[in-house]
């Protein structure tokens, strides 16, 4: 059985690799979890079509994300490292980690085979090493020895015109990184202009395993399916396991379908109901789907081509030439990039830089389709918990029929149902039956003190309420602008109508973030909109005790449009809350961009967080000041 991990293909291709920089071969390993632990940016192979990346927000984003590269070059060669800034954070490698990771030594790298080094100038690499300030000029290579015993600092000041001249003008490319005193304890972000180094032009960063990255990849175990058929130019195909972090991996393909359907490895046919069985991986070639994040979702019109990510978000794995007649396939690899826009947030790039080879497939093979870890349910009632066959960025169920089970092997729910009324913690019950709208003590009625997803399931304690605008400069943004629930909404960090949260607890209310806005499936607006019928109360009933939620649950449930209507209403309601409240800063009712930045702060840290609170809210670190600051310049710039 061991030898379905084989990928011969691969094996050829990348055993014969020459590494752009250092390393003569690279050793991407022939088993799944080979890959796992040994691929790296030397693994993977040149671009396949020419393409570009405009240069027209640079100056809003203050990072250089133009790019353009031509047919043949490598991916080392257009991504830089401030594009996995935020991926992988490569940043924070020093720079004796990074080269010994990469299988180098330090002492064989010239100062010159490394630009970034090549480039400083003697101020920002005293700046970058501070310790070096403190060298006697005879242990730093290539400078005076007349002034032997001075130190560097001392130096520096003695003969400003040296401040500036780079290392590379001082001759001292044939020296080795190691004879540069405290270079090797360095970070890469210490060192002036670090984010726009191409990675191929940095030391041995392409052959670092990505398992070894600061922030490493996919850790579990590799889900095998094998290829039962091939098809082209095929009519709808609905039970997909491709799509885009943005749209879900259950688009389906509606006319002139290639696709490949993939089995379980058994191939024990019909009398058992694999999750695999039948599931169609359709092809990038021709399906496009919507892709990106945030800030720079509209680079390449916000279009990717369609795939899964058995690898997690590093890259994207495409279906590409689907051939009926010889019965095989091939896949191509695409990338993105990732960076903060400053007051724009953070944003990734579609999936659009590509393709590159990957691996070449033929009816029968063994394909690597996902990763354990997550559930997964084919609605015949009878399945239990299996492994779903892609890495979202959210826990997700696909369900591919028309039970509501579970995966405990009887179709139902297992857990009781909760209430139908919404306590709000004071012993008082909302009404369901209609969106509420009334306003009490300034607050919306049961909505929760804190709406922020967790990454954990876990029960998170109140924040403490504690108030800072006495003691902050809060350069009060006092712009004539009017509150729009729909402007509001187009600022928030970009998501998908199906997206979905881990579970979360706060006091005594417990539920998913769902749907583009996040909102909590026990959000009173939400109880109220979705319970209006029996089947969506009984829906999130199970959601808010713990039931996972499905694509399919969220489409029937609480759809694009009554997501719109909910967010809206709550806003709305929140803006009419705060129109009612004093700003400490003026003593008078809540105006203009005040306002905005009052009701950003009830959307971020719930509306009993206290007015310009000094308290983090979500992942980033952030105040809620300084959060809901963020989110009215944003706002403003879309006015």
């Amino acid at each position: 059985m061991s030898n379905y991990l084989l990928f011969p293909s691969l094996i050829l291709s990348l055993l014969s690799f020459q590494a752009l920089s250092f390393a003569t071969t690279v050793d991407c390993g022939s088993t799944p979890s080979e890959l796992k632990t040994k691929l790296s940016f030397a693994c993977f192979g040149t671009i396949e079509q020419d393409g570009s990346i405009p240069a027209d927000h640079n100056s809003d984003i203050g990072y250089d994300i133009s790019r353009q590269w031509q047919a043949g070059s490598h991916i080392t060669q257009v991504l830089k490292l401030g594009d996995l800034a935020e991926s992988f954070s490569p940043q924070t490698l020093t720079i004796s980690n990074m080269i010994s990771s990469g299988g180098g030594d330090i002492n064989s790298v010239l100062i010159k085979d490394f630009p970034l080094i090549h480039q400083q100038s003697l101020s920002s690499l005293l700046k970058a090493v501070p310790s070096l300030k403190r060298v006697k000029v005879k242990n730093f290579p290539g400078l005076d020895s007349q002034v032997a015993n001075q130190s560097l600092s001392q130096l520096l000041k003695q003969h400003s015109s040296l401040k500036n001249l780079t290392l590379e003008e001082l001759g001292l490319g044939d020296f080795s990184l190691s004879s540069l005193p405290g270079l090797a304890q360095t970070q890469l972000n210490q060192f002036s202009g670090w984010s726009n180094q191409f990675l191929a032009h940095i030391p041995y960063f392409s052959t670092i395993p990505l398992a070894q990255m600061p922030n490493a990849w996919v850790a579990n175990n590799p889900v095998i399916a094998r290829i039962d058929a091939l098809r082209s130019r095929e009519g709808q195909q609905d039970r997909t396991l491709s799509g885009s972090y943005k749209e879900g991996f259950s688009v389906p393909c509606y006319s002139d379908c290639d696709y490949v359907e993939l089995d379980d490895l058994e191939n024990t046919g019909t009398s058992v109901s694999s999750p695999l069985e039948g599931i169609r991986w359709i092809s990038g070639k021709k399906q496009k789907v919507s892709g990106g994040e945030g800030c720079l979702a509209w680079i390449n019109k916000g279009i990717e081509p369609t795939g899964i990510h058995p690898f997690g978000p590093a890259f994207k794995v495409v279906l590409w030439d689907v051939n009926e007649q010889t019965g095989s396939v091939n896949t191509k690899l695409f990338f993105r990039f990732q960076a903060s826009c400053g007051v724009f947030g953070s944003g990734a790039t579609p999936y659009f830089i590509g393709p590159v080879s990957w691996m070449n497939h033929k009816t029968n093979d063994f394909v690597v389709a996902g990763f354990q870890g997550q559930t997964f349910n084919n609605g015949s009632g009878n399945g239990g918990t299996s492994s779903i066959p892609h890495i979202p960025t959210t826990p997700t169920t696909i369900n591919n029929g028309n039970g509501n089970g579970n995966g405990n092997g009887n179709g139902n729910g297992t857990n009781s149902p909760l209430p139908t009324t919404i306590n709000n913690g004071n012993g008082n019950s909302s009404d369901t039956s209609n969106i509420p709208t009334t306003i009490n003590n300034g607050n919306v009625a049961g909505i929760p003190t804190n709406n922020l997803p967790s990454t954990n399931k876990t029960r998170i304690p109140p924040n403490p309420q504690t108030s800072s605008y006495t003691d902050i400069n809060l350069n009060p943004i006092n712009q004539d602008f009017s509150w729009s629930s729909w402007q509001f909404s187009q600022v928030l960090p970009a998501n998908s109508y199906t997206a979905i949260s881990d579970y979360l607890c706060h006091e005594d209310q417990c539920g998913y973030s769902l749907g583009v806005f996040s909102l909590s499936s026990s959000d009173p607006f939400v109880v109220a909109a979705v319970g209006k019928t029996n089947a969506g109360q009984t829906w999130l009933n199970h959601l808010n005790n713990g039931a996972t939620p499905t694509t399919a649950g969220i489409n029937k449930f609480f759809p694009k449009t009554l997501q719109q209507e909910v967010f809206e209403t709550k806003h709305n309601a929140i803006a009419s809350s705060v129109s009612e409240q004093i700003d400490p800063l003026t003593q008078k009712p809540f105006v203009s961009g005040r306002k905005v930045q009052r009701i950003a702060q009830a959307h971020l840290g719930g509306t009993g967080a206290l007015i310009d609170a000094d308290i983090p809210v979500g992942l980033q670190g952030d105040s809620l000041l300084q959060a809901s600051r963020n989110l009215v310049n944003l706002y403003r710039s879309r006015s």
